[in-house]
């Protein structure tokens, strides 16, 4: 089959076509008020495939799959035209707020049953405020609603909940779930995701923001591959990172595989509706959806850089994280620095070759990487030549170093001279009796693709992942040398803590040469990289002579280990000069070794050597004003995709080009086209383009349901990630097609379909049955009434904390760590550095910003059904089990929100015990307590006090945790 056809071009993607939305009438508030009543007909252009056939070699199995799925194609709901009905005319037309209240009402009238009354404004208000910002009413903007008697009162709390910055933060969630969000990688060691907070940030301002659907798919899958790409869209493919992944890996081709895999089976299922991942093994006859489709499908992504590639415990990051600026478009840091380097490097190699003839003749041939290191206070050097052993050879006589005892390093490794170290990061480790402690220089060469550990905003060198290391906890005299986050070399010193960072990108798989300098007289540290100043800054003048060893390819306490090769670790009892540190960079001569040389040289040729050598000694690496962002990166061509037999990449069958699942495939994606900036194929483009085409059925429902399913509490289809046929057909297709018109009638808005779901009077029921349809609909499968729900886990602690009074109103930015219990740390390896606190001040921060950590979850969050973070979550569990109950009588979070609520009270309410206890009442419930509630309430408190002894803000820090114990506080009704 032709694997794709033409399409319009970027400029023409964007237009809306008109003919699909003629029919359509948009009310004023963007509500669509009257249905088309023909199916939006795919672009002309793009022919539909009803005459698809499977290759001429397929299996007699495949070929029968195939003709099954262009059946399915024609009569599965799903994968039919989508047909906007016209709403049903219904007889108690008084009640229809919006369209959608006609085919509610249809069913119910059709089955006799009466629909529930609206809820009272108290409910509303709650119901509304939880759904949008998921957080609860203050007892303000309660009272205000229930006062308000304009008739647009309704209308107007949507608005303002839809324009509140919290409102991106709740349904990020949403998102978050169904693309497996998490700041950490998981498996053993569970190493962070750099920058992945940037990519949660992006998704809410794309809701704040009320960014078009189509465009927000598109951004997310293709956002490097836009004409227009820039920061932001470059942020929203850190999409593609957010699986687990595993740095230690068995099967190098198993893991690239199944990563593949995650990529290809979150798009289909979150985009698309699709169960695709079942067919990477073989044909699921199912749906149906042949083998050879899910390999077509996996075919787009065939240029995306895997995570790593090689065995070895590290994490490519030039795959993975790019640096950037937020004016990127106008300016590419990563473009800056490769301009650097070849220019010095050029320069480099012309200042060698004059010197190389001037020491050789005319006819010297061009030679290896020349060791200008210097002898004069050379006190050890390992040049880490040795075969396997126990210990590392030190060249230097009686050095003080003696020799370096080795444990797990791989020898032989390919050095920037001879032979190096290689460092796995796990065990490996070198160490060194401590060599120097007062004036000195350290000089090494390291070459890694690694991540290094910290962060970019804060590059302490014990942050790191270990070089050279001599790190002991606390204020002592120590320094070290590290990698951080994206490739950045910070050194420093303790007593008081000083250090110094070069810029980024040092993990690019090349060899780079570090020298570190300490002056005690001074007290100066200097950060040479590749033989240019990095940093200084001016430390402590005491006796650096703390430890006793030195920690060569892990932090000195076994911690944050290095994975990469180190070569030619020397120390010197005496700080180099600037021009002896080029010299050991370059492989070029220092100024003495340099003049002797050039002494009988012709005068042009050695005033040439002279001024390049200037212009070396003056070169600056560009000044570091980006950042690092995790985002998808291509390799210069797609690789090949054939089918895995049995899912196995040790057993290929037929190769394949891209294209899409028979079943989904009424049009093709366009042909793509390799994109301006020559960093893609353009592949991921085409395919995010016939996603978000608004001819797209499957697209269209899969989002509408989403949005049914978050206001009121089920999808019209159930099972929201698969609208095939091993889901659950839809209670109501008819309104689910209407309901998927909508969102290219109202431009992709996903706020506009808030405020059409919102306005309707089946949004508006109360969760109170009457008698009938208890008897009738027990299972609101009609929607008789309102679903009652329990509030989701960040819901629940977001709740607490704003009843509290004390949740941070401070958005965005990397992860938070609040206190974890004891008990929890206990189960980690390292129970000192699972979890390291950040600031207190940042303890009360909303819980999407708390950090999810794979291997340690927060008790509280994970009792109450918490997302599953290493596969997409499309429905949270709502469980009922005892550990709940004592997580929020007994658990130490519950019981701090309880006191701080009750100091809240009791600060807000002086001196008036029922006035205290009517307002925690207010606060936690959104309604105002019955007397005879704040009657048990006071003989409540009495009890306490006369029983338990306990003093008034006891007492009332128990009321409180009671209060936050009640199905007024727990569910939104």
């Amino acid at each position: 089959m032709a694997a794709f056809t033409d399409r319009p071009t970027d400029d023409a993607f964007r237009a809306r076509p008109a003919r699909w939305l003629s029919a359509l009438a948009v009310g004023a508030a963007g509500a669509v008020l009257v249905a088309a009543a023909e199916p939006p007909a795919p672009p002309a252009e793009v022919p539909p495939l009803a005459e698809a056939s499977p290759p001429a070699h397929a299996a007699p199995d495949a070929d029968l799959v195939h003709k099954r799925a262009l059946s399915a194609r024609e009569s599965w709901w799903s994968w039919k035209p989508l047909v906007a009905p016209s709403p049903p005319s219904v007889r108690e037309a008084a009640w229809v707020r919006t369209p959608i209240d006609r085919f509610v009402l249809a069913r119910l009238e059709a089955e006799g049953i009466e629909h529930a009354p609206e809820a009272t404004r108290e409910a509303l208000i709650r119901r509304a405020t939880f759904d949008l910002t998921g957080l609860p009413p203050t007892p303000e903007d309660v009272r205000a609603f229930v006062a308000d008697a304009r008739p647009d009162a309704w209308e107007r709390l949507i608005d303002r909940l839809l324009a509140s910055p919290e409102y991106g933060v709740r349904w990020a969630r949403h998102w978050l779930d169904l693309v497996r969000y998490a700041d950490t990688n998981g498996f053993e060691r569970d190493g962070e995701k750099t920058g992945a907070w940037k990519y949660r940030d992006w998704v809410v301002q794309a809701f704040n923001s009320d960014k078009p659907y189509d465009r927000f798919v598109i951004e997310q899958i293709a956002g490097d591959e836009l004409p227009d790409r820039d920061y932001s869209t470059l942020v929203a493919t850190g999409y593609y990172r957010l699986g687990m992944w595993d740095d230690e890996v068995p099967d190098l081709k198993q893991a690239v595989a199944d990563d593949m895999d995650g990529i290809v089976d979150v798009t289909a299922r979150t985009f698309l509706g699709i169960g695709l991942g079942c067919a990477r093994c073989h044909d699921h006859k199912g749906d149906p959806i042949p083998q050879r489709d899910y390999y077509r499908f996996a075919a787009f992504f065939a240029g995306v850089k895997p995570y790593k590639s090689s065995p070895s415990n590290s994490i490519d990051a030039e795959s993975v994280l790019r640096s950037v600026r937020r004016d990127f478009g106008h300016a590419d840091p990563e473009a800056e620095r490769a301009q650097y380097a070849a220019t010095r490097a050029a320069l480099v190699a012309e200042i060698a070759a004059i010197e190389r003839i001037a020491a050789a003749g005319t006819d010297a041939p061009s030679g290896p990487f020349i060791d200008r290191a210097p002898a004069e206070g050379l006190v050890a050097h390992f040049a880490f030549e040795d075969d396997r052993c126990a210990a590392a050879r030190n060249s230097v006589a009686g050095s003080p170093a003696g020799t370096a005892r080795v444990r797990d390093a791989g020898f032989g490794a390919e050095g920037r001279i001879g032979r190096a170290f290689r460092f796995d990061g796990g065990d490996d480790r070198v160490t060194v009796d401590r060599p120097v402690q007062d004036s000195f220089t350290a000089s090494f060469w390291f070459r890694t693709t690694d991540v290094g550990g910290g962060s970019e905003t804060d590059r302490r060198w014990f942050l790191g992942k270990g070089l050279v290391d001599g790190e002991v906890p606390g204020i002592v005299r120590d320094w070290g040398i590290s990698l951080v986050a994206n490739g950045f070399v910070s050194a420093g010193s303790g007593d008081p803590e000083t250090f110094v960072s070069s810029g980024p990108g040092h993990n690019d798989g090349q060899w780079h040469h570090v020298a570190f300098t300490r002056d005690r007289g001074t007290g100066r540290i200097a950060l040479w990289v590749d033989g240019a100043p990095a940093g200084e800054a001016t430390g402590s003048k005491a006796r650096l002579d703390t430890p006793k060893e030195i920690s060569v390819g892990t932090l000195q306490l076994d911690a944050h280990p290095f994975s990469g090769t180190i070569d030619e670790l020397r120390f010197y009892d005496r700080v180099l000069r600037d021009d002896e540190i080029r010299a050991m960079a370059t492989g070029t001569a220092d100024d003495g070794a340099g003049a002797r040389l050039m002494a009988a040289r012709p005068a042009d040729e050695a005033a040439r050597w002279t001024q390049m050598r200037a212009q070396l000694a003056a070169m600056r690496p560009p000044e570091w004003q980006g950042e690092t962002v995790l985002a998808v990166r291509e390799a210069d061509a797609p690789r090949e995709t054939r089918v895995m037999l049995r899912g196995s990449p040790h057993a290929l069958g037929e190769r394949v080009e891209p294209g899409v699942p028979v079943i989904a495939a009424r049009s093709e994606p366009a042909l793509p086209a390799a994109r301006a900036h020559g960093e893609s194929s353009g592949r991921r483009l085409a395919l995010a383009k016939w996603i978000a085409d608004p001819g797209n059925a499957l697209t269209l429902r899969t989002v509408a349901n989403r949005l049914w399913q978050h206001h009121f509490g089920t999808g019209l289809c159930p099972t929201p990630n698969d609208l095939g046929k091993l889901g659950e057909e839809p209670a109501d297709p008819a309104l689910l097609d209407w309901l998927a018109a909508q969102l290219p009638a109202n431009g992709w808005s996903l706020k506009a379909m808030h405020r059409l779901i919102m306005q309707s009077a089946a949004y508006r029921m109360s969760s109170v049955p009457t008698a009938a349809a208890l008897a009738k609909d027990a299972p609101n499968a009609l929607l008789s009434r309102f679903r009652m729900r329990r509030l989701g886990a960040e819901e629940l602690r977001d709740a607490m904390l704003a009843s509290a009074g004390t949740l941070s109103a401070e958005r965005g930015g990397e992860p938070v760590r609040p206190p974890m219990p004891a008990e929890v740390l206990a189960t980690s390896s390292r129970p000192e550095e699972a979890w390291p606190l950040t600031p207190e001040g940042t303890w009360t921060r909303r819980t999407l910003y708390v950090q999810i950590k794979r291997s340690l979850q927060h008790p509280l969050l994970s009792v109450f059904d918490m997302a599953d973070m290493d596969s997409p979550c499309p429905v949270r569990f709502a469980t009922v089990q005892p550990t709940q109950a004592l997580s929020m009588f007994n658990g130490e979070l519950a019981n701090v929100m309880a006191r701080d609520l009750a100091a809240r009270v009791m600060r807000e309410r002086p001196g008036d015990l029922r006035a205290q206890l009517a307002w925690a009442r207010e606060i936690t419930s959104g309604r105002a307590a019955p007397a005879q509630d704040l009657d048990d309430a006071e003989a409540f408190i009495a009890e306490l006090r006369s029983r338990d002894s306990m003093d008034d803000a006891r007492a009332m820090q128990a009321y409180c945790l009671v209060l936050l114990n009640l199905n007024d506080f727990l569910a939104v009704d």
